[in-house]
C-alpha cells in the first residue's frame, strides 16, 4: 500500500464532535454518548446511581453497588458479607437519604445481595 493510499484510509471523513483540534474532555464524551442513547440524567433512577457515593459515603461506595429497584425496594450488591452487614446497620439512614433526595422512587426498604 502506498503512502497516499494509507493517508486516504486514515483520513477522517466523519464530522467531528469537537469544533477545534483539541480533544474532547471525558465528561463531554460521556454526555454525548448518554444523549445518543436517550439517557436522561434527570431521571431519579439515574440520579440515584450517580449520587450513590454521596448517599452511602466513600467507604461503602467502593464495596456496595446499586443493582436494581424492584417495586419499593432498592437492591444492592456487596462484594463481601461484612460490607453487606455494614449496609444493614445503616439501612434507616440510607433509606431516609434516598427518600429525601428522590421521593418519586418510593423506596421504603433495601435488600443486599452477597458476593
Amino acid at each position: 500500500m502506498s503512502v497516499k493510499e494509507h493517508l486516504l484510509l486514515a483520513s477522517d471523513e466523519k464530522p467531528r464532535l469537537s469544533k477545534s483540534d483539541d480533544p474532547l474532555h471525558g465528561k463531554d464524551v460521556l454526555d454525548i454518548v448518554l444523549k445518543t442513547l436517550d439517557v436522561d440524567l434527570g431521571e431519579p433512577r439515574y440520579g440515584l446511581a450517580a449520587s450513590w457515593a454521596e448517599i452511602v459515603g466513600p467507604e461503602l461506595y467502593l464495596h456496595v453497588k446499586v443493582v436494581d429497584i424492584q417495586h419499593e425496594s432498592l437492591v444492592l450488591r456487596a462484594d463481601h458479607p461484612s460490607w453487606a452487614n455494614l449496609v444493614l446497620l445503616q439501612k434507616k439512614r440510607i433509606i431516609k437519604a434516598i427518600q429525601n433526595r428522590y421521593p418519586s422512587l418510593g423506596i421504603t426498604t433495601l435488600h443486599v445481595l452477597g458476593a
